[in-house]
């Protein structure tokens, strides 16, 4: 006759808990999750930005290419370009 035995080890090398250990834990987790609800519920969005005029518009762009003009000064004169399209097409 054959007998089986069934030995128990800690293959995953993860120590094995208490249960007072485990609700701990979880009363931890709870606890940072009702704080990240409360921080979502008390948000305010931001105050929604106001339209640019053209010319507000244009002024950004000649700034961007201000920034850019040693590095790249083939898209910089785009951008200039675009800025004066952009202010011209109000006018008219």
């Amino acid at each position: 006759m054959t007998s089986a035995t069934l030995h128990s080890t800690n293959v995953s090398g993860v120590e094995q808990t208490s249960v007072g250990d485990a609700l701990y834990g979880m009363a931890t987790a709870t606890h940072r999750l009702m704080l990240a609800l409360w921080a979502a519920a008390i948000h305010r969005p931001k105050a929604v930005m106001l339209a640019l005029t053209a010319f507000q518009e244009a002024e950004e762009l000649c700034a961007m290419a201000d920034n850019l003009l040693r590095t790249d000064p083939n898209f910089a004169q785009d951008l200039y370009s675009a800025a004066d399209r952009r202010e011209l097409s109000n006018r008219f």
